[in-house]
C-alpha cells in the first residue's frame, strides 16, 4: 500500500516531486487552519536522530519535502522510490510565483535586521503583484513570541515564510500552528538571505549534480562542522541498510 510517503532513519519525508509538491500546497487553501511545510535535508534528519521534539514536528507536519540530495540517494539506496529533490529555494519561489498571479499577501520573520525587509523588497520587485503583510526579523525572546504571533496574525497574511534556521523555525511552526491565521506557514532557512541578496545560489552546474552543499562549503569554509552531519548520514545510511 503506498503510504505517499517514507521514512529514511525513522523520519517521515513525502513521496513528492516538485510538481507533486506544488499542487498539494495549493490543496491547502481550501482547507482550514496553517497548513505547515518542513524542508529536511541530510542535516536535519541527522539532528531528528537526538531530538525527540524535531522528528515528532517532522512526523506531523503536513507536508515534508525532501530537499537534501542525500535524502534521494538513501532513497535509492534503500529502493523507497524519492525520484527527484525538491528544494525549499525551489519551493519558495513556485509559492512566490502562485502569490504573484492571484494578488494573495505574505510575511516574512527572521533573520538578522533589515534582512527580511530587504528580501520583501526584491520579491515585490520581480513580483509586482505580491502583497506585503509585513517583516520582523529573528531576534525576539521566548516572552515575546505572542506578541510576534498577534502581529502576523493582524496582519491576515496569506503565506508566513519562517527564516529562524532549523530547527527552531520547524518547531517555532508547530507550536503556534493552531493559533496563527496564515493558510500556509514554511520554515525557509537560509532562503530569505538569498532573497535579501545576502547570500547566493549555488550556479545551476552545482544544482545540476547535487552539489549545493559542496558550493555553499567552497564560499563559507565555517560550515565545515554543519557538513559532517553528510558523511555520517550516509555510513548510518548504510549500516541500516546492511543490516535489513
Amino acid at each position: 500500500m503506498n503510504k505517499g510517503y517514507v521514512r529514511i532513519l525513522g523520519i517521515r519525508i513525502d513521496k513528492l516531486t516538485n510538481q507533486g509538491a506544488y499542487n498539494k500546497f495549493l490543496t491547502f487553501f481550501d482547507e482550514k487552519g496553517t497548513k505547515t511545510i518542513y524542508t529536511p535535508n541530510t542535516e536535519i534528519v541527522m539532528k531528528a536522530q537526538e531530538d525527540e521534539e524535531l522528528k515528532e514536528v517532522l512526523e506531523n507536519g503536513d507536508m515534508i519535502i525532501p530537499d537534501g540530495i542525500g535524502l534521494i540517494y538513501a532513497s535509492k539506496i534503500y529502493g523507497l522510490g524519492l525520484s527527484e529533490r525538491v528544494t525549499g529555494i525551489d519551493m519558495m519561489e513556485k509559492m512566490l510565483d502562485y502569490c504573484n498571479k492571484t494578488g494573495k499577501s505574505i510575511f516574512i520573520l527572521g533573520g538578522k535586521p533589515g534582512v527580511a525587509e530587504t528580501a520583501m523588497m526584491n520579491i515585490q520587485s520581480q513580483y509586482s503583484n505580491i502583497l506585503s503583510a509585513g517583516t520582523m526579523d529573528g531576534f525576539f525572546s521566548e516572552d515575546e513570541e505572542l506578541k510576534v504571533v498577534d502581529k502576523i496574525n493582524e496582519s491576515k497574511c496569506d503565506i508566513l515564510f519562517v527564516a529562524l534556521g532549523a530547527p527552531k523555525q520547524e518547531k517555532w511552526i508547530a507550536k503556534y500552528q493552531k493559533v496563527l491565521t496564515a493558510s500556509v506557514a514554511i520554515g525557509v532557512g537560509g532562503c530569505v538571505d538569498v532573497w535579501s541578496g545576502n547570500a547566493k545560489r549555488a550556479p545551476q552546474v552545482f544544482i545540476k549534480l547535487g552539489l549545493e552543499w559542496f558550493y555553499r562549503l567552497l564560499t563559507d569554509p565555517r560550515r565545515i562542522f554543519r557538513m559532517m552531519a553528510i558523511p555520517k548520514f550516509i555510513v548510518k545510511v548504510l549500516i541500516t541498510r546492511n543490516k535489513g
